[in-house]
């Protein structure tokens, strides 16, 4: 076997003894200053190149503002049973397609860049073919069979027809419409046909399913993956471009992949090497560059031409803090080592007569550096310039080879460069680095979810808002005087069935009792539910009186306001090793206001599991700290309340405050002495289970109670907590899975904050269900293992739990198996999970005792055996506790193959595989039907009255009491029925003077997005809500057909007739009658008349007559 090289007439360079640091930054200058559209990034890991693509991009970004840059990945053709086989292969199909295209002649405006690794690039990849087989184009303007692109996408490229299309793979069709999300695109796009002309194409949220902005052409490729048409090396077929190929530590590659740089003696034997990537068309075009950070060998650039540089590192102080001083002394310690570097760097730029760049991730660095060199007036000539990054480590380069090396980075190319990072300045532990844009993904942020009917099964109970509690029968078409529409069909008492429209389905809701028992069928049109409802509505509008009292005896009440952040503050906050989402932030401020005012904060931030709701607390407990107050955090669990305690000590690690746990993680002694050093004042922030409300623990200033997890505490306990409430700032953090529907309900008696969206690098737990198998264990696990993560393994059963342990130490003898379960002793469960956390062990084998709140970003697999045997909203709860950092993370629920799964486990494993979106913890609670604490959350008095309504219901009389009671406008006007003899909900060939109002199947064609069409238009309250649906219609399904815009009119009707305040319109042949809300004098219903008669309509067609009756209630509405 002989090494292979660069041939010498290659236009190669070799920078032997480059620092690291210095890479990405040269990389990007030598490329950028060149003519190559496309760079080849090769490291010997993928973890490794992608860190260093994203740098070179985002300096790209930065430095050349006019380009538009593309980053992509491509990565050793993954395992077909591999969880992320299919996004590793869109990835790797993306960066294929958009080779073509550059191939093809994209505009120089465009720039490519790729991070691999030298076995992908030899990997198999499919053989570059002109024909349509793997990939169709199409552009605007352009004639195309429009059947013939719906069978190609089905059964040419295996794409897969779906209602919506929301994934990479699907497309769906609606009339002249064809959404399809490619898998080599990062979003979905949607075709407007013409006839078989494209008309246009838009791009669209998966979400929301709107069109966002126009594009001149797509390409759609291949799902199919594997067969004949792949071929080893072919990826080399696919750079046709000029291209500049850069190397990381050329030499050692030769060790590392051995089959790509060496080539057989034996023709015959030869297998497909780098050298594909200097062939004889290639070799005159392309550029090469070798970086190595030792001179010990050059690799494939033994014959390129040696170009040393003299980069080295511009600091030399090192970062210590002493946690031992007063916080005074702490703080100005570390303010002052800020300080020296940035007079390090001046006395550099004096010097070596250097431009100072400095590379900051997050807006929050730069503003605290530029406030840093501000305060201090002797370092006024330190003028330095930002880029926008999160380098982690910066270098030095004087002239005159900055100026040949690093030009794009200099204003004067006569001076040197110096590169200082936010990082080191700033002493933190890592750099900030905003993500680069992935996949748009469907992200559920409605936060209350309609019911969806096609989950519903026969047999389901279901709320009818006028007639009562209901059995689901089926949905479908029937036939009633020769008009065909939709219904709905519901069993109520005595088998007594109701047809219900289509349009009327918004009168629905999913019945959500306290209890598993059945429960009564209403009569229809019996007296008994009319009652029900009654007594629900009287004791929604006491507990909202209840809700609205208390929240103005708190507003009555003066609290203590606490200071606007100082300096402690930001430097705190600027610890922080993330970036925050868009709703933590907000949730942060909204926080911070509601301590600097004089009211007591009682504020509620709810969102999922891992979405950063406990920061939020951090940052709220440092303010009252900083304000000399002391901070009480209470916990439902001893687990989440130690867990609580090593966050609190490690994101406060660099100042001295007291914190301290009280749990039965502490000897009755230790106790004692917590509660002494509490009440004398010498303990900041208080962490504990309900211990923490007992009458002997006396609090010397307490400002903030921090509640975990409220609706897991007792009745008894809560009462505590009220006691507590009246004049302390209190915070609630909930992910539990109890409906949003209440909380919204209670808005306007407590503050609250959704944190809705996921942290940016955040993936979705991939959950499988699946027979316990040997062979499945040492995949999962073996996965896991090999990139350094940890596992959970849950056995419910302590008895037994001891053999599993020694079963798994059989099949894996080499890893470090530890066993935790709620019937060991304190120090002995401590003690493992704290190693357990430290890393000491790969595989924890454990009980439930981990459902709550346990963070432990590298534990990202959770085998859950005998899954069948928990509830919903718990396996829920079990699997949050992994995917809580950006790896993608797996779930695997064991199911026992020898005993039989019951019918309702089944549909509970099938709901948790299919949940795999964002926040769907509240949808999986009204799923499973079990609230947890709901009663309890309402309290006692209510439980009755939710159990007759059932949840939902009780929930929007709540609501709409609260809104009442507030004054507000449009929860004050009638609810007004609208009659109108000229408009039918169905199809009709018969009745010729009405005309059809509703949602034709043609137009829409699954009847699940025309009932959430129906929900919308019958929660229209104003024109502006009305104008919006019509837009969104437009946007989703095409031009409205005459049904649809009656329909749209006829919501606007009863929009203004509402308004005007008439409960009832209704039209009689060209009569319009209005009937006032207000009742007569004599109790007497009237209707409103002109002249002493009532109006006449003038127009004969149906859409003209509703646009007159509109007219007609505008000009009573606002006057002529």
């Amino acid at each position: 076997m002989k090494r292979i090289a660069l041939p010498k007439k290659a236009n190669a360079l070799f920078y032997p003894s480059l620092p690291e640091s210095a890479h990405a930054c040269l990389t990007a200058n030598s490329w950028l200053n060149g003519s190559n559209q496309v760079l080849l990034l090769i490291s010997d890991s993928i973890t490794k190149s992608e860190s260093w693509g994203e740098d070179v991009a985002g300096i790209a970004e930065e430095l050349f503002p006019g380009l538009s840059i593309h980053f992509h990945l491509f990565d050793e053709t993954p395992n077909p049973t591999h969880p992320d086989a299919f996004e590793r292969n869109c990835e790797r199909a993306s960066t294929l397609s958009l080779l073509t295209e550059f191939a093809e002649g994209k505009s120089s405006k465009h720039r490519l860049i790729i991070a691999s690794t030298p076995e992908a690039l030899r990997s198999a990849c499919p053989i570059l073919d002109s024909s349509t087989d793997s990939e169709i184009k199409i552009n605007a303007g352009q004639e195309v069979d429009f059947a013939r692109i719906t069978q190609m996408l089905a059964e040419k490229l295996d794409y897969s027809s779906e209602i919506l299309c929301e994934e990479p793979g699907q497309f769906s069709v609606r009339g002249g419409l064809i959404d399809v999300y490619p898998i080599n695109a990062t979003t979905p796009y949607r075709i407007d046909f013409f006839g078989d002309e494209v008309e246009e194409i838009k791009t669209f949220d998966p979400t929301s399913q709107r069109t966002d902005k126009k594009i001149s052409s797509i390409r759609i490729s291949s799902c199919k993956q594997e067969g004949s048409g792949l071929k080893e090396g072919a990826f080399f077929d696919y750079v046709m471009n000029s291209t500049t190929w850069v190397f990381q530590e050329p030499e050692l590659m030769f060790s590392q992949f051995p089959l790509c740089f060496h080539q057989s003696e034996k023709v015959a034997m030869n297998k497909v090497t780098l050298s594909g990537i200097w062939s004889e068309d290639q070799i005159v075009r392309n550029e090469y560059i070798g970086f190595s950070e030792i001179d010990a060998g050059s690799g494939i650039f033994e014959h390129a031409i040696r170009k040393e540089l003299i980069i080295h590192s511009w600091t030399k102080s090192e970062r210590s803090i002493s946690t031992n001083l007063e916080l005074t002394k702490t703080l100005e310690n570390e303010k002052g080592q800020r300080v020296n570097r940035l007079f390090e760097l001046l006395k550099i730029q004096d010097q070596q007569n250097g431009e100072i760049i400095i590379a900051a991730g997050a807006e929050t660095e730069i503003k605290r550096i530029k406030e840093i060199i501000t305060e201090e007036s002797s370092l006024e000539r330190l003028n330095p310039r930002f880029l926008p990054l999160g380098l982690s480590e910066g270098f030095m380069c004087t002239a005159p080879f900055a100026g040949e090396n690093f030009q794009s980075f200099l204003i004067d190319k006569t001076r040197g460069i110096i590169l200082a990072t936010s990082r080191e300045i700033l002493g933190r532990e890592r750099s900030r680095r905003p993500m680069r844009s992935r996949k748009a993904h469907v992200q559920r942020k409605e936060v209350d979810q309609a019911l969806d009917f096609s989950e519903l099964v026969h047999g389901d109970y279901l709320v009818h808002h006028q007639h009562g509690i209901c059995r689901f029968c089926q949905m479908g078409k029937i036939e009633d005087d020769s008009i065909t529409e939709e219904a709905i069909t519901l069993e109520f008492d005595d088998g007594i069935i109701l047809h219900l429209p289509l349009q009327e389905s918004h009168l629905l809701s999913r019945y959500v009792g306290l209890r598993k028992a059945k429960p009564k069928l209403a009569k229809l049109g019996g007296k008994a539910w009319a009652k029900t409802k009654s007594e629900a509505e009287r004791a929604a509008l006491d507990l909202a009186a209840d809700l609205l009292r208390l929240q103005a005896t708190r507003q009555a009440n003066h609290g203590f306001a606490y200071s606007p952040d100082d300096q402690w503050q930001k430097e705190f906050e600027d610890a922080f090793p993330f970036t925050e989402t868009p709703d933590q932030q907000k949730a942060i401020d909204q926080v911070k206001v509601d301590m600097e005012s004089a009211e007591p904060m009682d504020r509620l931030v709810c969102g999922d599991v891992g979405f950063g709701k406990t920061e939020v607390a951090i940052r709220a407990a440092f303010k009252a700290v900083m304000d000399g107050k002391q901070v009480a955090m209470l916990a439902p669990t001893t687990i989440l309340s130690q867990q609580h305690l090593n966050h609190f000590r490690e994101r406060m690690s660099d100042f001295p405050i007291a914190i301290e746990m009280m749990s039965r993680f502490r000897t009755p002694s230790q106790q004692r002495k917590i509660a002494q050093a509490t009440s004398a004042g010498s303990i900041d922030i208080l962490i504990g289970t309900h211990r923490l409300l007992s009458k002997d623990l006396d609090y010397k200033d307490l400002g903030l109670l921090i509640i975990d997890e409220e609706q897991r505490f007792g009745v008894q306990h809560k009462e505590a907590i009220k006691k507590m409430r009246s004049s302390i700032d209190v915070l609630t953090l909930s992910a539990t899975p109890i409906p949003r529907t209440l909380y919204f309900a209670m808005v306007g008696a407590r503050s609250l904050s959704a944190i809705e969206t996921a942290p940016v690098n955040r993936r979705p737990i991939r959950t499988d269900v699946v027979q316990k198998s040997d062979e499945l264990l040492k995949r999962a696990i073996g996965l896991e293992v090999r990139r350094g993560g940890q596992i959970f393994y849950l056995h419910n059963r302590v008895k037994t739990i001891h053999s599993v342990a020694s079963n798994l130490e059989k099949l894996f003898p080499k890893l470090r198996i530890a066993v935790g379960h709620g019937q060991m002793n304190e120090e002995e469960l401590e003690l493992v999970m704290t190693e357990f956390v430290a890393g000491e062990y790969d595989i924890l084998v454990c009980t439930t005792i981990i459902e709550s709140g346990l963070d432990i970003p590298n534990c990202n697999t959770m085998i859950i055996e005998g899954a069948d045997k928990f509830g919903l909203s718990q396996l829920y709860q079990l699997r949050g506790r992994v995917g809580r950092f950006k790896r993608q993370a797996y779930a695997y629920l064991f199911v026992n193959q020898t005993m039989g799964i019951t019918d309702k486990a089944r549909k509970r494993l099938s709901s948790i595989k299919q949940i795999n979106s964002f926040g769907a913890g509240f949808r999986i609670a009204l799923r499973d039907l079990e609230l947890r604490g709901a009663g309890n959350l309402l309290g006692s008095e209510q439980s009755g009255h939710v159990a007759g309504v059932g949840f939902e219901m009780y929930c929007k009389l709540l609501k709409e009491s609260v809104s009442r009671l507030k004054g507000d406008e449009v929860s004050l006007r009638p609810t007004a029925s609208v009659r109108l003899d000229f408009l039918i909900n169905g199809e009709s060939s018969e009745i010729k003077k009405a005309a059809g109002a509703y949602l034709p199947d043609t137009y829409i064609l699954e009847p699940r997005l025309r009932i959430e069409f129906y929900r919308k238009l019958s929660s229209v309250t104003t024109s502006e809500d009305a104008d919006r649906l019509e837009e969104e219609l437009k946007d989703r399904f095409g031009e409205l057909p005459d049904e649809v815009k009656a329909l749209i009119l006829e919501s606007r009707l009863r929009c203004l007739t509402e308004q005007a305040n008439f409960d009832l319109i209704e039209t009689k042949e060209n009569e319009l009658l209005l009937r006032h809300a207000r009742k007569g004098k004599a109790g007497e219903r009237t209707f409103h008349r002109i002249v002493g008669r009532l109006p006449k309509l003038k127009q004969k067609k149906p859409l003209l007559k509703l646009n007159e009756i509109i007219e007609f209630l505008k000009i009573l509405i606002h006057g002529n």
